[in-house]
């Protein structure tokens, strides 16, 4: 059986798993990113994000992002639909936001890391760990059982994370489902990030996203919440009065899970970055920018902790509190969502200058 050794071993190559480890190897330190999945891997998201986003990887990790990485169009207004419809909805003032190709996103980083010597592995699934002064991991590599050892781990495996339940087997994992289809279509949209809340048509939120010709249609809804062709059909009413939304052909349906929990930093020298560690807005599903600056901030207290001896969670939990002390309030305020106050946000939102541009 195969040994490798490694100061570093992150698990998941999604944006949080490789801006960790290109953030690690810059800095010096030996490091692995094992995908369970092939290249050009799929991800069920609708890949907008803040434009902060696009920022953050110019600022912490000096990488421009290409434009074949970036929709048609590639900056999205946000426009809420309360639930007394589209006419007392609108545009939110000085907000802007990236349309991302997801897929592109995802590779790029990915080829990010290997160009700065990280040991990308494609087929690589992790199955198990055991913490000690030396972290073992057992991997999967395209069929063959391998042994990964590192200093520092860095769980980057989704919403559903096995490094999660390897530190915390009773850990009830809490997901919302977002179900995504993209629809060749027809319809009076404008480049916006069009978000449907009304609890008569979709339990939390729904959205429209115009991209590369296409219009991604999505819902989300917590386990045992919804029928999944019973909201479908309500939303894609919805749209067809709202906004003359004419459906062509649908090409491809998606269901994926998303983190709707209270976060977790990890254990020992063992950190949670992104979905994994829960690090995703419970009212909007955005996750790209949580993922960003969680994966950064692993990165930075893992040289924090080899150079002062202290265990790793100490020092990446102390970095992402304010991100928690958000996501908390986030989960506090969606928690009794009603149309009422779904009508009273939209309207204050629609008030609000945004400062900030982004």
């Amino acid at each position: 059986m195969k040994v490798h050794r490694f100061d570093v071993v992150v698990v998941g190559g999604g944006p949080a798993g490789a801006v960790c480890a290109i953030k690690c190897a810059e800095m010096g330190f030996r490091t692995a990113l094992l995908e369970k999945s092939t290249s050009y891997r799929r991800k069920a998201c609708g890949g907008v994000t803040p434009t902060i986003t696009k920022e953050l990887l110019e600022l912490e990790l000096g990488l421009s992002t290409p434009q074949f990485v970036l929709s048609v169009p590639e900056r999205l207004g946000l426009f809420y639909v309360p639930p007394s419809g589209k006419h007392n909805g609108g545009v939110m003032r000085n907000y802007t936001l990236l349309n991302l190709r997801r897929v592109a996103f995802d590779e790029w980083l990915r080829e990010e890391a290997k160009a700065r010597n990280v040991r990308l592995l494609y087929g690589a699934e992790f199955t198990e760990l055991k913490l000690g002064k030396n972290n073992m991991l057992k991997v999967r590599v395209n069929g063959s059982l391998e042994i990964f050892e590192a200093t520092y781990v860095v769980g980057a495996d989704g919403a559903i994370s096995k490094v999660r339940s390897c530190l915390f087997p009773n850990y009830r994992s809490r997901v919302l489902t977002v179900v995504q289809e993209v629809w060749d279509a027809e319809g009076k949209f404008e480049n916006n990030f069009y978000v449907i809340l009304n609890g008569k048509i979709v339990p939390t939120y729904g959205y429209v996203i115009p991209k590369d010709g296409k219009f991604f249609v999505g819902f989300g809804f917590k386990s045992g919440t919804a029928n999944i062709q019973s909201c479908t059909d309500r939303l894609l009413g919805l749209l067809k009065n709202e906004f003359s939304f004419k459906p062509i052909r649908m090409e491809i349906r998606e269901i994926a899970p998303i983190p709707f929990t209270i976060p977790s930093a990890g254990l020992e020298n063992v950190v949670l970055v992104g979905d994994a560690g829960g690090l995703c807005n419970p009212f909007s599903g955005e996750g790209i920018r949580f993922a960003i600056e969680s994966g950064v901030a692993a990165a930075e207290s893992i040289k924090t902790s080899q150079e002062e001896s202290i265990k790793l969670v100490s020092i990446y939990e102390s970095k992402i509190e304010g991100l928690k002390e958000f996501l908390l309030r986030m989960h506090a305020f969606v928690s009794d969502f009603d149309d009422e106050k779904r009508e009273t946000f939209v309207k204050k939102e629609l008030l609000r200058v945004n400062v900030f541009g982004m």
